[in-house]
């Protein structure tokens, strides 16, 4: 069973994440309003980031884990290119996969830091 870690918003190109949000929709005749229609754990692939500070992740797994609305939700296809603010990833509990090597990823961390 893979062991994951509590990252938040602290991880590398390479790591893979998780972390549950929240599925929103427009309502209304000028779709000003959102309403939460449900909630999905996303695994993700760490691709890089952009200047503008979102991550592009590839997707791993995507499960519906609340439907609040009479619509079915689709979760995201296996290899859907994806991007999300890290904060966003944060908020929602989240988790990267502990690697084979963690005194590897350390190293690389540390490399990129310096």
């Amino acid at each position: 069973m893979p062991k994951w870690i509590p990252c938040g918003e602290k991880f590398i190109v390479g790591d893979v994440v998780r972390w549950k949000e929240a599925v929103w929709v427009e309502k209304g005749k000028r779709k000003k309003k959102l309403i939460k229609v449900g909630e999905r754990r996303v695994t993700a692939e760490v691709l890089g980031t952009d200047r503008k500070g979102f991550v592009c992740l590839s997707v791993c797994k995507c499960e519906i884990l609340a439907n609040l609305a009479a619509r079915v939700l689709e979760p995201f296809k296996k290899g859907e290119i994806i991007r999300r603010v890290r904060r966003t990833i944060g908020r929602g509990s989240g988790e990267r996969l502990a690697w084979s090597d963690e005194d590897a990823r350390a190293h690389v961390t540390n490399k990129s830091l310096g």
